[in-house]
């Protein structure tokens, strides 16, 4: 069997390339999403951060990380930990 190399111009193989990314990126994001819920606990947010969580337990103390305690319990609302990672420099 013998191979046909197919050279493609370079606006057209860019496109590709954007568009595979892109669909790369997109499902990446909605893999995230359907695996950790919209509330989380300080684990699942560490997790979710991809953060250790003393780190969190640092940012909770010194930034303005958004989460809600109820007595003793943590919880951190995903979108507004995504709101709040973009906004990190």
């Amino acid at each position: 069997m013998s191979k046909i190399k197919v050279e493609l111009p370079d606006f057209l193989a860019n496109s590709i390339k954007c568009a595979v990314t892109q669909a790369i990126e997109e499902a990446s994001k909605r893999a995230l999403t359907s695996q950790y819920p919209p509330y989380m606990s300080k684990s699942e947010a560490a997790k979710y951060l991809n953060i250790a969580p003393n780190t969190l337990d640092q940012w909770i103390a010194t930034t303005n990380i958004p989460y809600t305690k109820f007595g003793k319990t943590y919880r951190f609302n995903r979108y507004e930990l995504d709101k709040f990672m973009t906004s990190k420099d």
